[in-house]
């Protein structure tokens, strides 16, 4: 039996807990929260008191369960224990029984002991994807041709799915979910009543084939919890202690299972980082889970762990300044306490638009190994706010040769967006193609010296027309999608090999075109919406690019794309899913969300309008993403990591660039809502924040933010964020204001100079600040842009060089 009264803790590794560290480590008896600030050493407090609880106080680890969000985490966690239990002796038969996993994981592991199934046996009848889009879609297509009931309902087939998931998450039964619904969509309770009816049938038709989707991995078991004392008691008696990591992260389906699993005990640690809840569009809520930790366990333990080993002071205090600004709970203030030595300026750049921006950052770079030859390109991260915003840094980057990678398949060319666009561009110009093949027919097969019809349609080009046609061909077009209530061609895998045998050497399209008599009669009526839609395209676009991108926008892909996320809000690829669960999770990532997409899209027309035909635009996009690949494969470990800042999350680097801190791209224009009269109010911003505060502590010695004065052509304005940072422009003269730009019919305003006791580098009069990784004391102006050289009248916007100043952080506002 553990003692209730702390011990002294042995050392079991290299690991030397601070006063804070020990204090959490030391907990045994009664629940406790650890508020465990980034850089922390959050993880080794957690594996270090696992060790000590199996080590000193001798619990079976088979009776302690450590649940948190990734599989990558429980791994790393397992490991690292493991060798610290092998260092102290412990056998390993002790050691294979320690309870590492995720969410998903432990829900898998309940459901198939409910059923008595094998995992195997529960990963096949596990309902996602296209099955689960079908079954919805018919589901909905009977029910709308029940005219005598009148329950014709035109709605997205992806709003009900997520609607019903969201009924899961907060563990609503089907025939009870109405008054749900109408407050969870802000809907009437007539078209709550419908929601709930399209649930019952959803939840009956998976019960007659004996089917569970991805959300039942949690709903099943806490409904079963809740329901049967036998199933209770056995799972509550399983384990005497619980450790759940990030569980700022945590829905209230979720944090309600652990609270099952820790009764009647209540031996359970909770960890995690309130000022680091970033996943809400997911259904997090840290209200709800560790900032009500007080109310659920008013006798509990709060550990504060705010030491950083991470990054500099510069960088932390200009964390801790803008943090400062959102509400904070009583018992739950905290702030990040450095421990390095004073490292470089925090420095943010103002760029005149998003392409400059890029290559500016390109080119700041390209000079990290000379400037710092301890460092080369993978000691460096580009964070951005949103996938489209990093597109024109890889073209950039690419230009350059510099070797780059993407987390999260978030590469421009490997995006869905992307690929598809540029298959409709490809078949929309084999269209030209099939053209000018036959007017070389009319001309008895030769138009000119070395033209031929082979020439056209060569067996390169004809395997790139099917190559397109395979990655496009399914899509239905939008008025096939209301004339059917199909959201897609449903062609089995082996049609395109069949209609490839049929073809004999000639591209697909052109041959579906041609001899459409001889497609079988189950696919001819998809068949002849996909040739009528690129017909369409072709012959309305005039060869523009852009212009081809919206047609096909409008005639079908965006309404594909609203429900094939649908799809992928099961089946995108996670890893916060356990090896158990397959790769697919319930819970749609910022990246796949439909609005984002179409931000991508949006991105993709504006670089498309700098083409002049398709075949140039898309010899262009080839040449780019050849120049990228060729580099990284020549440079595979030494590359520059390009993501998200969701992405980032748990990660670290020794110099982070986050780009587009512009208000409407970060904070994200989705953060904003209108009130009752039309004001704009920003009910996300927090949110928004924390993710501004999650990256900036990635860094360990270089934080550069960047900004840019106009976006898709309209003018913006840098991020609250950068003045909630404390970060001021300066120059020799003195404070300049960072955020006034020369506008055509404006005039120039400014700030009056007094003189700033920290304005020891001057500032380029250019219109892009040189960023300068180095630190800002130590700078020199450069000598092809002297400081004293006069601004022209014409710049678009006045010198950016800010540096952070670091006065102490104003005291946390109360919630």
């Amino acid at each position: 039996m553990p003692s209730s009264h702390p011990t002294r803790h042995r050392a079991t590794s290299a690991f030397l807990p601070n006063p804070q560290q020990a204090a959490a480590i030391q907990h045994t008896l009664g629940p406790a929260a650890f508020i465990a600030a980034a850089g922390t050493g959050k993880t080794a407090i957690l594996v270090q008191r696992l060790v000590r609880l199996v080590a000193e106080e001798k619990i079976d680890p088979a009776k302690i369960l450590c649940v948190t969000f990734t599989r990558a985490a429980a791994h790393e966690m397992e490991k690292r224990a493991g060798q610290a239990l092998r260092a102290l002796g412990t056998p390993a038969t002790t050691i294979k029984h320690l309870r590492l996993t995720t969410f998903h994981g432990l829900g898998h592991l309940m459901l198939r002991e409910h059923l008595g199934w094998t995992p195997r046996e529960l990963n096949q009848k596990l309902l996602s994807g296209d099955p689960r889009q079908w079954l919805a879609e018919d589901i909905l297509r009977s029910w709308s041709s029940n005219r005598q009931r009148g329950m014709n309902w035109s709605i997205d087939i992806a709003e009900v799915l997520r609607a019903v998931d969201r009924a899961k998450d907060a563990v609503q039964p089907p025939e009870d979910s109405a008054s749900f619904f109408a407050g969870d969509l802000g809907i009437d309770l007539e078209m709550a009543e419908r929601f709930q009816d399209f649930y019952q049938r959803y939840e009956s038709a998976k019960k007659k084939e004996k089917r569970y989707d991805l959300a039942d991995l949690i709903y099943v078991p806490l409904r079963t919890l809740r329901k049967s004392p036998t199933f209770r008691q056995l799972w509550q008696g399983r384990f005497d202690f619980l450790q759940v990591d990030e569980t700022q992260d945590t829905n209230p389906s979720q944090y309600a299972l652990i609270q099952y699993l820790a009764a009647p005990k209540h031996n359970v640690v909770v960890v995690g980082d309130p000022d680091q809840a970033i996943y809400q569009f997911r259904g997090a809520s840290p209200e709800a889970s560790i900032l009500g930790f007080r109310d659920l366990y008013p006798q509990g333990k709060i550990y504060r762990i705010e030491h950083n080993y991470r990054s500099t002071p510069q960088i932390l205090a200009a964390a801790n300044r803008m943090i400062a600004q959102n509400p904070t709970t009583p018992g739950f203030e905290k702030e990040l306490k450095p421990t390095l030595p004073d490292g470089p300026a925090v420095i943010v750049t103002a760029y005149p638009d998003q392409e400059r921006e890029a290559d500016g950052i390109a080119d700041q770079i390209a000079r990290i190994p000379t400037e710092y030859p301890q460092w080369s390109f993978k000691d460096c991260f580009v964070l951005s706010r949103t996938n489209q915003h990093l597109a024109a840094l890889e073209f950039a980057l690419a230009r350059r040769r510099i070797p780059y990678r993407t987390v999260g398949g978030s590469s421009f060319f490997k995006r869905k967006t992307t690929r598809d666009m540029l298959a409709y561009l490809a078949l929309v110009d084999g269209q030209r193609l099939a053209r000018e093949e036959h007017a070389l027919r009319e001309h008895g097969g030769r138009s000119a010296p070395g033209d031929s019809v082979d020439a056209i349609f060569s067996s390169v080009v004809c395997g790139e027309q099917n190559a397109a046609f395979r990655t496009v061909a399914h899509i239905p077009s939008q008025a096939y999608v209301a004339q059917t209530g199909k959201t897609s061609h449903r062609w089995p895998s082996a049609f395109y090999g069949t209609l490839a045998s049929l073809a004999a050497g000639r591209p697909l399209l052109q041959f579906c075109e041609e001899q459409s008599y001889v497609i079988p009669a189950e696919a001819k009526l998809g068949i002849l919406d996909f040739t009528g839609l690129i017909k369409q395209i072709a012959h309305a676009c005039h060869n523009q690019p852009a212009e081809a991108i919206r047609l096909a926008r409008a005639l079908a892909y965006d309404t594909h794309l609203k429900h094939w996320d649908a799809r992928q809000h099961d089946e995108a690829e996670e890893d916060d899913s356990d090896a158990d669960v397959t790769s697919a999770t319930r819970l749609a990532d910022e990246e796949t969300a439909a609005s984002g997409r179409f931000e991508e899209l949006e991105e993709l027309i504006i670089i498309a309008q700098r083409h002049h035909t398709i075949r140039h635009f898309l010899q262009a996009m080839a040449e780019l993403k050849d120049q990228a690949e060729s580099t990284r494969k020549q440079q595979q470990r030494d590359c520059v990591t390009l993501m998200t800042i969701h992405k980032s999350k748990g990660l670290e680097q020794q110099i982070v660039f986050v780009i587009g801190l512009t208000e409407g791209i970060f904070p994200h224009r989705r953060s904003f809502t209108l009130d009752e009269q039309g004001v704009s109010q920003p009910a996300g911003i927090a949110e928004e924040r924390r993710l501004a505060y999650v990256a900036f502590t990635r860094a360990r010695h270089v934080l550069a933010l960047s900004t840019v004065l106009r976006y898709r052509g309209g003018d913006a304005t840098p991020s609250r964020f950068i003045d909630e940072a404390g970060l001021t422009p300066v120059n020799a003269a003195g404070i300049l204001d960072p955020f006034v730009a020369r506008r055509p019919g404006m005039r120039r305003a400014a700030r009056s100079s007094n003189t700033s006791d920290n304005a020891e580098c001057p500032v380029e009069s250019v219109a892009i600040a040189q960023l300068t990784l180095d630190d800002a004391s130590s700078c020199t102006p450069s000598p092809a842009t002297p400081a004293d050289r006069p601004v022209p009248p014409d710049l678009v916007v006045a010198p950016r060089l800010f540096e952070i100043d670091v006065p102490r952080p104003p005291r946390r506002k109360r919630r």
